[in-house]
């Protein structure tokens, strides 16, 4: 679908993002616009907006026009024709949770550095181990990230607490990759953790949603977690959809890196 693709291409200019950006927060705006009317609103050019368009997957600016406003369209007709349920816990849970899966998975995408990710993807390639470490719904995270690595042949380790023997003896700084989860970055167990593995020479990666957090410039690499507010009840479900996001990317970029048996 269109607008999904726009919701998830990733090798978009600055511009054609701000485009998009703009077109999802005012999809009308296209249906009354030309090319170039659109460009002067998006501070671009009109050859801009038909090279996206392209870009796509439709045939220029025309069949882009008629192609959103048909998505559009049924999603009108989706509502009008839905029951209209009462309103109760379970309802609500099933129209809610696949919108939070959805912006979860989204705004995460918009977080990663790329070329970080090919860095730590190309450091995964080489590990014979990896070992990732956090407290409460992270360490569920950790642990199926782990379970899904070791199912094709990738030794890995789940940790909700400080092997103090085993990080203390941790040498071979070559083969083993552990992640570090804080959302915060200011867990202080899950910082104590990442000090004794970089005094080691460890390879440290952090899973935080902060840049700036003590955790994240502790680690070589930071990837980041998408932090919706606090307070916010669902707040847990985002972070944790985030992280799993985020590992299951790792997995398949790391079974792509691998070569065949």
């Amino acid at each position: 679908m269109l607008i999904n693709k726009m919701k998830f291409m990733y090798n978009l200019t600055s511009q054609e993002q701000y485009i998009v950006n703009y077109i999802l927060k005012n999809p009308s705006i296209v249906f009354d616009s030309t090319a170039n009317e659109l460009a002067k609103l998006t501070f671009t050019s009109s050859s801009t907006i038909v090279r996206l368009c392209k870009k796509l997957g439709t045939k220029g600016y025309p069949d882009f026009q008629l192609k959103l406003a048909l998505e559009y369209k049924e999603e009108d007709q989706t509502k009008q024709t839905s029951i209209s349920y009462p309103k109760n816990s379970m309802v609500s849970g099933l129209e809610i949770i696949p919108e939070i899966y959805e912006q979860s998975f989204v705004e995460t995408r918009k977080l990663i550095n790329e070329n970080s990710l090919g860095n730590i993807v190309e450091t995964l390639a080489k590990a014979k181990r990896i070992d990732i470490y956090g407290v409460d719904l992270n360490y569920f995270v950790a642990q199926q990230a782990s379970a899904k690595w070791n199912e094709v042949g990738v030794m890995a380790v789940a940790f909700n607490s400080a092997n103090e023997h085993y990080l203390t003896n941790l040498t071979n700084s070559d083969t083993t990759v552990s992640f570090v989860i804080s959302h915060t970055g200011r867990n202080k167990a899950m910082i104590d953790i990442a000090k004794k593995l970089r005094k080691n020479d460890m390879t440290v990666i952090a899973v935080t949603g902060s840049r700036d957090s003590l955790l994240a410039k502790i680690c070589n690499e930071t990837i980041l977690t998408y932090m919706k507010d606090e307070h916010f009840k669902l707040s847990k479900i985002y972070r944790m959809m985030s992280s799993l996001f985020i590992f299951d990317v790792l997995y398949m970029s790391s079974l792509k890196s691998k070569p065949e048996e």
